[in-house]
């Protein structure tokens, strides 16, 4: 009992030491979470955004920092890697803290290591995942020192493309580690940190639903600022039948009242919400129709017939006349938050395009006064000077030139990694009254703000417009109320004739949805865990995953169902329900025993068998069970489409380019934007033979994947190209634009993106090529029985073939890498080590590489986070 008594004091001893740190009072529920790390326990925090669940994670990196043991930080975006390098280095100092990202290794030993989630993964598959051989305590050596591990914003377990890489990343972590997950509050938390437990160590579960400012719901309507829920959650305010007019008026006047041309623009989110505002006055056109009856009269039209402003209703008395309403501008709102003290605020829409015209046209209004705009133009100024001079001159340094001053501001995934940070920086330092953002801020970088004006409660999701989420909502509005400053945050939904108010906020401010796995079978893990012979092995890893712990968990609910019905059949015979719910349980528990604790299933395993037959049948896999050349290559290529690549380099159309061409060719794959894309660059005839094998390998490639019922690989998008071939021979940005149209950004991060990728494949060429038991031998081939050296020959004359064409590869990407090493690329991949100094303070100037998503689902979100 004194044992008990005197570690328990320790630990608050412990915690006291850490949290006299800082000036602010802890909450309960940082404390319950420090206590439990304290007392050697893994802990998953479920928190709103602003509560402060960075601070569990602090507490982890003092604890370790206590017992001389290193932690890692991973984060899901570069951006938030970069953001919180910055913040823990000027904790712990510049050598102790490094950074491990695609593009940037910085003090990879150092006692603190921030890195995104994928290199973490790797990390662990290139070790073989062999702690999770049965009975086996394996540690790779380079997390022997490592005492924990933070999965930062653990919720995007639910995003298609980066959800397997945590799974994995969780899965292959050595038990010794304690984890620190750090989830936004999600409805199924429970669940995560049983599965955690069962695949990990356990984990203990903190969840804390309040908010750390309290927010405050406004309609804007009339141009006046309406509370709709107070900080409470009551509701005050009520509008039915307001919002949704000209929806209602389309659905009632389809395919008479409405022709769109140029149904496929660029970036249709966007054209959608600027089509939305064009059609205002064609409502009260279609609406008038239909009050005349030249429309034929439907569910729909029954209630545009209710809202219509000039019609009689059945009784024959007129009803009042409806006010015409049209969307309040940006500028309108920000006056009105202006004169309400409710700036600064961030503003979020549905578009890049969207994003700049609201902002230009908010300029007509200033919020600054002419001490603090020439305070902004001191700061750009020095800004300016550290672009490089063919720069200057882009269309967004010009904007923002100009808009900055007024303290507006826009910023989206399009934008120069450097415009970014001086956005960012601007507005922490509250220069700035308004920032119009498209939901890749809230995503991703730390800026919180008064207010939170939600431009559109509609997004494009990749296939329709469909209404937010409310994990989607709760994202955005968690922006909202500044802890320590404000009393309570503030969420504005302006007017909207294409939502109707009260439908769209009932769902929005409902249930949270749950997280969900997104778990798939790839190829480069299956290649990194592959053990010849032992084919459980994977099924274990596969069995383990979060998508299988929940079709487990469903068909528990459904067979215990199915069970309990057959039991209370028994009434009849007179069996109590109770007895039979009691039979279901003990059925159920007989079944586990049978079939063993969370299996893999019927459909898990037709995935991985799928993906192993595809491996065999395209020669990753040998007859002898063992990896083959390719197969050694695509086992560090963590590229979606590796496969490709290593059909690609294989066949020897690589060794024929000049570095320029290697390049080209590469970028090709970092492109996934599907949409129309106007480029002016030209494909000459060595490029496009490489592209005719290329579509013959791809063609190869899906057909096996076909016939082994599994997802595609994929290729490449047809009308991009001429951007790499053109940066590396010396061309200017400005001159990129011109000749494609892509922002700024975009073309930065395809640039970026094509670095990581040429040394990615370098590296794994190097690895093959430095590896003497590939080359030794060629194990002879049984035919009919009989050792066949005749065909053992044959493969060794093809293997010295493929370490020439190798060979010749290798300082081609070395070179190839080289060549788009200029200009702002550099400045964009030396940051966060990079400073301006203004005044007193450090601007850092760092690229942080997002993009826009349609949400946590969207597959596109995180491509190219490698």
């Amino acid at each position: 009992m004194d044992e008990h008594v005197e570690a328990g004091q320790e630990n608050l001893a412990g915690i006291e030491a850490f949290v006299a740190r800082y000036p602010f009072p802890i909450d309960a529920f940082q404390l319950e979470a420090m206590g439990h790390l304290l007392r050697g326990q893994s802990v998953l925090v479920a928190a709103p955004t602003g509560t402060g669940k960075t601070l569990v994670a602090e507490f982890a990196i003092w604890q370790a920092q206590q017992h001389q043991q290193r932690v890692i930080y991973t984060t899901p975006l570069k951006a938030l890697s970069n953001q919180k390098y910055r913040d823990l280095r000027d904790l712990y100092g510049y050598d102790n803290v490094g950074l491990v990202t695609g593009d940037i290794v910085e003090h990879s030993q150092a006692s603190i290591v921030v890195m995104t989630t994928e290199v973490y993964r790797n990390m662990l598959l290139e070790e073989g995942g062999d702690r999770l051989a049965p009975d086996v305590d394996f540690v790779p050596s380079s997390l022997a020192d490592v005492g924990f591990v933070v999965f930062d914003e653990l919720h995007y377990l639910s995003d298609v493309g980066r959800g397997p890489v945590w799974e994995e990343a969780i899965i292959c972590s050595p038990p010794h580690i304690q984890l620190v997950g750090l989830s936004a509050t999600v409805s199924n938390a429970e669940d995560l940190a049983s599965w955690i437990s069962r695949v990990h160590r356990p984990i203990e579960l903190v969840v804390h639903e309040e908010r750390a400012v309290p927010l405050e719901d406004y309609y804007f309507l009339d141009n006046k600022l309406h509370l709709v829920q107070d900080a409470n959650g009551n509701r005050v305010e009520r509008f039915p039948r307001i919002g949704g007019e000209a929806k209602l008026a389309q659905a009632m006047a389809r395919n008479r009242a409405f022709v769109y041309e140029d149904e496929e623009d660029e970036d249709l989110d966007e054209d959608i919400w600027l089509e939305r505002r064009k059609r205002g006055k064609a409502y009260q056109r279609s609406a008038k129709r239909a009050a005349r009856g030249e429309i034929e009269e439907t569910g729909a039209t029954q209630e545009i017939a209710e809202r219509r402003e000039d019609g009689q209703t059945p009784e024959g008395e007129k009803k009042p006349k409806r006010p015409q309403r049209r969307a309040p501008t940006p500028g309108e709102i920000l006056t009105v938050l202006r004169d309400a003290d409710m700036l600064p605020c961030l503003y979020f829409l549905p578009g890049r395009r969207v994003v700049e015209e609201a902002a230009m046209g908010a300029a007509l209004h200033s919020f600054t006064s002419p001490e603090e705009e020439a305070r902004i133009r001191d700061e750009v100024g020095i800004w300016l000077d550290r672009l490089p001079k063919e720069d200057r001159n882009l269309q967004q340094v010009h904007a923002l030139v100009g808009l900055l001053p007024r303290g507006l501001a826009f910023h989206h995934a399009g934008l120069l990694p450097g415009l970014k940070v001086l956005v960012e920086t601007l507005f922490a330092r509250g220069y700035l009254r308004a920032v119009f953002a498209t939901d890749t801020l809230a995503l991703g970088v730390n800026m919180p703000a008064r207010s939170v004006v939600v431009g559109s409660l509609s997004k494009f999701d990749g296939q329709e417009m469909r209404l937010l989420t409310p994990n989607e909502y709760r994202q955005l509005t968690g922006r909202a109320g500044r802890r320590g400053m404000d009393v309570h945050g503030s969420a504005i939904i302006p007017y909207s004739p294409w939502e109707p108010f009260e439908e769209a906020f009932q769902r929005i401010t409902g249930e949270l949805l749950p997280v969900t796995s997104s778990f798939i079978v790839r190829y480069n893990s299956i290649l990194n865990l592959w053990r010849p012979g032992d084919v459980q092995h994977l099924r274990r890893i596969c069995a383990s995953s979060l998508r299988e712990y929940q079709r487990y968990l469903l068909w528990e609910i459904n067979e215990l169902h199915r069970l309990e019905k057959r039991y209370q059949k028994a009434k009849k015979s007179g069996r109590k329900k109770g007895a039979a719910s009691q039979g279901a349980l003990q059925a159920l528990e007989k079944r586990r025993q049978k079939i063993g604790d969370y299996p893999l299933s019927r459909a898990g395993a037709a995935e991985l068998d799928g993906t192993i037959f595809a491996l065999r049948a395209l020669g990753y896999i040998g007859q002898n069970d063992q990896l083959t050349l390719k197969g050694r290559l695509l086992r560090s290529i963590f590229h979606p489409a590796g496969v490709i690549l290593v059909e690609l380099m294989t066949s020897g159309v690589l060794s024929e380019l000049s570095a320029h061409e290697l390049a080209e060719v590469c970028s090709w794959f970092t492109f996934d934007n599907d949409r129309r894309l106007n480029n002016r660059n030209v494909v000459h005839a060595k490029l496009t033979q490489v592209r005719r094998e290329l579509w013959q390998i791809i063609q190869r490639v899906h057909g096996i994947e076909e016939r082994a019922t599994i997802p595609y690989s994929p290729g490449i998008v047809a009308e991009f190209h001429g951007v790499a071939l053109a940066w590396s021979r010396g061309m200017s940005l400005s001159g990129l634009l011109r000749r494609i149209e892509l922002a700024e950004g975009d073309i930065l991060m395809i640039l970026n993106q094509t670095i990581d990728l040429v040394q990615q494949l370098q590296a794994a060429v190097g690895q093959v090529l430095d590896a003497r038991d590939i080359w030794e031998q060629v194990t002879p081939v049984m035919t009919d029985g009989v050792m066949n050296e005749r065909v053992a020959g044959r493969r060794t004359e093809q293997l010295q073939q493929q370490r020439e064409r190798l060979e010749s590869l290798r300082p081609l990407l070395g070179q190839a890498s080289s060549s788009l090493f200029r200009g702002i690329i550099i400045q964009s991949r030396t940051v966060p080590s990079m400073v301006a100094r203004v005044g007193d303070e450090e601007v850092p100037l760092d690229a942080e590489e997002d993009r826009d998503t349609q949400g946590l689902n969207d597959p596109q979100a995180f491509v190219g986070e490698i």
